[in-house]
């Protein structure tokens, strides 16, 4: 059981988090009463064993999708599960017998079993409520406290251990068609031959799942970052240069892998500009 922050904030404290409001309405010692009082309450009503409302969570779905600040929102009484928010905005919390009730909006929105959360670490979470303005534009005074962070990920994955956490992810539709202009498209991605393609694989650790359609595909692979080096610091690295179409343009690159952080570097030479 977490020990309750006592007093956590002063005005002065509370300020850097409540800038816009402060500005406005001038942040008071009551608006700092409120927020120490929901810090307490938060903190001592926290289990390492048992998920809360307004816990975060670390969730990932069947499909891959890594989101690192889940919300725990709401306990269904009747099914025991509890209703969680992916990339919730700054919550509005109240107190509520056995805990604290919050309104959250953002999404997209799952019910989970509890039972199957596993506890990470205690994190700083953020919530707010209405400062002594009352509701309106830019009222609600930001604080934070210290809550459990747990991790959930939907059963039977479709593509294995690849998460976005780490890996980007892909969704192509193949085309022979005699005027597709690429063979390979997706909303940002595209490749024009079957050899730009297998280029990119080889790249960027790509590996390729069958999609839900006959010519879709679902490609995971590394990350891309371009890194801009003068000449003389880009020829020290010890990597053979190759030949890469870049904004639509051919350039002499070296590319360089990490392997542990699963990103593609692309070193390119940093434009001359001439002294006016």
């Amino acid at each position: 059981m977490l020990q309750a922050t006592k007093n956590k904030y002063t005005v002065e404290t509370l300020k850097p988090l409540n800038i816009l409001y402060d500005h406005e309405h001038r942040l008071t010692q009551q608006d700092v009463d409120m927020a120490n009082g929901y810090v307490e309450l938060i903190e001592r009503t926290r289990s390492e064993k048992i998920p809360q409302v307004g816990d975060r969570l670390i969730y990932v779905d069947r499909y891959g999708k890594y989101y690192g600040n889940a919300l725990i929102e709401k306990r269904k009484n009747t099914d025991g599960l509890i209703s969680i928010c992916e990339i919730p905005y700054i919550p509005f919390i109240w107190e509520e017998y056995d805990g604290i009730g919050l309104s959250v909006s953002g999404g997209s929105f799952h019910h989970i079993d509890p039972l199957q959360l596993k506890f990470v670490r205690w994190t700083e979470g953020i919530f707010q409520d209405w400062g002594n303005c009352g509701a309106c534009a830019n009222g609600a005074v930001a604080f934070t406290a210290k809550v459990p962070l747990w991790s959930y990920s939907e059963p039977d994955p479709l593509y294995g251990d690849f998460t976005t956490e780490t890996w980007r992810q892909y969704y192509l539709t193949k085309n022979t068609g005699p005027d597709a202009r690429n063979l390979y498209q997706g909303f940002d991605k595209a490749f024009r031959t079957e050899e730009d393609f297998l280029q990119f694989l080889k790249d960027y650790e790509g590996t390729v799942f069958k999609g839900n359609q006959e010519n879709h595909i679902v490609l995971w692979c590394f990350r891309h970052e371009n890194r801009f080096l003068p000449q003389h610091e880009w020829d020290k690295i010890d990597v053979q240069a190759v030949e890469r179409r870049l904004n639509f343009y051919p350039e002499q690159v070296k590319l360089v892998k990490d392997m542990d952080s699963r990103i593609t570097y692309c070193y390119r030479i940093k434009p001359e500009i001439d002294n006016l």
